[in-house]
């Protein structure tokens, strides 16, 4: 109960006191009154600290703060959304990848995620829960993304509207917004170093790319490549821009040239660029003219190669040479998908190596040659440090080889085994004055022994020369056939192995 007094007296006190308990009210209510202490006087402090109670019983006398927030809550207050980049200027044009940054702060909650969008037409959201939808507006909940803007043209400016969401749905009514000018960059494509064409082929050839773009390697929409002649457009053909390479087949014999050129999202081409790079310079496109193939992996200056090819020829009549190792190996297809294509082309081959036979080529493209269907005799034979491991021969039907023998020397005999001496084999005989380093062929648990040579005190036991796998379509000789025809019984042994053992 309030008492109330009266008298002109009793109302000057009441309009006074009122005035005091407002002022005082709004102290502790955290309201601003032109009331105000000095804060700098002590005297206050201790006059502020006594006066307190008796304000409180004033204040619980007359009815406390007149506001109830219970009954009158304040509304809630939207979020506000800031760009790390922002400008009231144009910015620079840039590049059409971006990674933007954004964050947002809200004053009366939090901030549970961001809407944003690139639609500069796009409807002003002011409220977003987890059931809203739009074709505008992506909710997200990061606040950094990189983008790539999809140009229509060599160069556009892209509008990137975001707006904060707070916990009660709110968002920013005007929400952060800045204008990216981007110029489209041409993007860029080269043959890398060690992929190129060499100067002849057979009608197989692989070309092996890389493409950038300062935009970004994923606004390459297609490469387009061309043979010989870039003035028809038609003619040019269109390739994924997440391929990198293309094998040419069923070449037109001649010569030629690959040109290549990127192209972007936006319609930009790269510089042409040409293989072989020398300008004017061309390939040269050579068809078989069989289907025996001989691959000439010999590089030592003797008469190897026009014995075996005479020999050869006698038997099987034309046949194609491909020199795989003169010149730095130049011809040598820069990808064994081309060189496994190349091989493919042909029936048949005898392959013959001097000390450094391409293992690494004929690990990867013979075993799939001869699974589809192909006849290979490979004579070689391996320098001193070589192996005794089987790694290097896992194509073959040699399981490893055995213990080196130092050398053997002129008029030594090679015999075949009793099996393939009842086929007709011949007798070999070395021919030369001496063959260093022999390292005898260990055959597959699968595979068979053809020639040995004979029980010797220069060496243990019988060592194998020459193995057949189980399928009888690969020969391997661990000795060079050219220096074993002292009897000059080489020839029969060429005619049985391609005639009734490797025949067509």
């Amino acid at each position: 109960m309030c008492v109330k007094p009266v008298g002109a007296s009793s109302r000057k006190f009441h309009d006074d006191l009122k005035v005091r308990l407002s002022q005082s009210r709004n102290w502790l209510c955290g309201q601003p009154d032109n009331y105000s202490f000095n804060r700098n006087s002590i005297k206050h402090k201790t006059v502020k600290i006594q006066n307190t109670f008796v304000i409180i019983f004033l204040l619980a006398a007359f009815g406390g703060c007149t506001e109830d927030f219970s009954d009158n809550p304040k509304p809630n207050q939207p979020p506000s959304t800031f760009l790390s980049i922002f400008s009231d200027k144009d910015l620079s044009a840039t590049i059409s990848r971006q990674t933007l940054n954004w964050w947002g702060d809200d004053p009366d909650g939090i901030v549970k995620g961001f809407i944003f969008t690139f639609n500069p037409n796009a409807e002003n959201v002011e409220e977003w829960n987890e059931n809203s939808s739009s074709l505008s507006w992506t909710f997200t909940t990061a606040t950094q993304e990189t983008f790539t803007l999809s140009l229509a043209g060599r160069d556009t400016v892209f509008s990137f509207w975001v707006k904060a969401i707070d916990d009660e749905g709110a968002a920013d009514p005007n929400g952060a917004v800045q204008d990216f000018p981007v110029i489209n960059t041409r993007p860029v494509v080269d043959f890398p170093v060690g992929t190129d064409v060499p100067e002849s082929t057979f009608t197989v050839a692989e070309f092996v790319w890389t493409g950038t773009d300062l935009d970004g390697d994923d606004t390459i929409s297609k490469y387009q490549y061309v043979l010989d002649d870039t003035t028809d457009e038609s003619a040019w053909i269109d390739v994924d821009g997440t391929t990198t390479s293309v094998v040419l087949t069923e070449l037109v014999g001649g010569e030629h040239v690959f040109f290549l050129r990127a192209v972007d999202l936006a319609g930009a081409k790269s510089a042409l660029i040409r293989m072989p790079r020398e300008q004017d310079n061309v390939w040269f496109v050579r068809e078989p003219s069989s289907n025996f193939l001989m691959v000439d992996d010999h590089n030592t200056a003797d008469n190897t190669d026009s014995f075996y090819k005479s020999t050869v020829q006698e038997i099987v009549g034309p046949v194609d040479v491909w020199d795989i190792k003169s010149n730095g190996s130049a011809l040598e297809p820069p990808t064994v998908r081309a060189f496994l294509l190349t091989l493919k082309l042909f029936d048949r081959i005898f392959w013959y190596a001097d000390t450094g036979p391409t293992l690494d080529k004929a690990q990867a493209a013979l075993p799939t040659f001869i699974e589809e269907g192909g006849k290979v005799l490979m004579s070689t034979s391996f320098r001193e440090f070589s192996s005794n491991q089987g790694d290097p021969l896992d194509f073959s039907p040699a399981d490893s080889l055995g213990i080196r023998i130092s050398r053997i020397t002129r008029n030594q005999l090679i015999v075949p085994t009793t099996d393939y001496a009842a086929l007709g084999l011949p007798d070999l005989q070395v021919n030369t004055a001496i063959i260093p380093n022999v390292f005898p062929v260990v055959p597959k648990i699968s595979s068979q022994t053809m020639y040995t040579l004979p029980s010797s005190s220069a060496w243990p036991g019988t060592p194998p020369m020459a193995v057949i796998n189980a399928d009888q379509n690969f020969v391997f000789w661990g000795l060079p056939l050219a220096v074993l025809n002292g009897q000059e019984t080489v020839p029969t042994l060429f005619r049985i192995l391609l005639v009734d053992v490797l025949g067509e």
